[in-house]
């Protein structure tokens, strides 16, 4: 995955951390259904909190890249996200990989240089490189009963054209948590070190943070 890169590092940090599917059964049908409907709506409300509560770190983030600026503090946000098992199985992982676990909830502390981005979408081709951030996330068993730990660290490295991601890396370091969690997610990052499995989901979510979601923000843009 996730978390977290730039405000598109949350996306970043977090995209190569988790996969699984949470399973609910009832046991009768009625009440099964509501049960699910009322976890399933538990989930989505949390999902839109937390989207809601990272928007002003988006909207610092985007108008540091958008507009070019460098004046003002450099942007730090202490930064929150859930993915659901079905977005990390099919639109993070993408079926390469499998992942014992359900819903994965990842939140990093998030510091950018505003010269940093004021460069990133500029013509020409540069690489960046983003200061190490740490990452925790609390992974759901399966069948929801029970949760597992991970840390890990990141120092993302970012090559952009013309203002696009072509080339990226995580550099992931650090892995700590539950033995378990751990030893699944220190095959995955260390296979990512030396072969770049997930550099395309990298690029991908880089060039989606300054393109389709900062437009979600353009308005409030400064």
């Amino acid at each position: 995955m996730l978390c977290s890169v730039t405000g598109s590092q949350m996306h970043l940090i977090c995209r190569g951390v988790v996969i699984a599917a949470l399973v609910g059964l009832g046991v009768l049908c009625c009440q099964g259904g509501a049960q699910a409907q009322e976890v399933d709506k538990a989930l989505e409300e949390r999902i839109a909190k937390e989207k809601e509560a990272r928007r002003d770190c988006k909207i610092k983030i985007c108008s540091a890249a958008i507009n070019k600026r460098t004046e003002g503090d450099d942007i730090a946000c202490n930064v929150l996200k859930t993915w659901t098992a079905p977005d990390l199985k099919g639109k993070i992982l993408r079926d390469r990989f499998s992942w014992p676990w359900g819903h994965a909830q990842c939140r990093a502390d998030i510091k950018l240089s505003r010269k940093l981005l004021a460069v990133a979408l500029a013509s020409g081709e540069r690489e960046i490189a983003v200061d190490k951030h740490n990452v925790t996330c609390t992974l759901d068993q399966k069948d929801g009963q029970d949760k597992y730990s991970i840390s890990f660290a990141i120092k993302p490295t970012v090559k952009l054209k013309d203002g696009k991601a072509i080339k990226a890396s995580l550099n992931w370091s650090d892995i700590q948590g539950s033995a378990i969690a751990k030893g699944a997610v220190w095959s995955t990052a260390t296979l990512d070190n030396y072969t770049g499995v997930l550099e395309g989901v990298v690029v991908d979510a880089v060039n989606e943070f300054f393109g389709p979601l900062c437009d979600e923000v353009k308005a409030d843009l400064k």
